[in-house]
C-alpha cells in the first residue's frame, strides 16, 4: 500500500471514521489541505495506490473523534486498521 499526499481533499462525505486526531496524524502527518475555514479545521487529501481519498472534520467533529471520509471503505480500513468506519 503506497500513500501519497495530495492537495485535494474529498468531494463529499461517504463514510464516518472514528479515531483521534493523533491517530490520523501518525499515519498521514499534519493536515495538508485548505478547506472552508468556517466549517473545517483539519483536512487531508491523499491517494492510496492511485485512488483519491480525503478525511476532514466538520463543524469541530474532531472534538468527538469523528471524521468525514471520501474514498472506498476498503482502502480506509487498510489505512486505519481496527478503527470503526460507518
Amino acid at each position: 500500500m503506497k500513500i501519497n499526499m495530495i492537495d485535494r481533499c474529498g468531494d463529499f462525505k461517504q463514510h464516518t471514521l472514528y479515531c483521534t486526531l493523533e491517530e490520523i496524524e501518525a499515519v498521514l502527518g499534519p493536515a495538508n489541505c485548505q478547506d472552508d475555514p468556517d466549517k473545517v479545521k483539519y483536512s487531508w487529501g491523499f491517494e492510496v495506490d492511485g485512488v483519491r481519498c480525503g478525511i476532514w472534520d466538520y463543524y469541530q467533529s474532531y472534538k468527538h473523534d469523528t471524521w468525514s471520509v471520501f474514498g472506498p471503505r476498503e482502502i480506509v480500513e487498510q489505512v486505519f486498521p481496527g478503527k470503526t468506519i460507518e
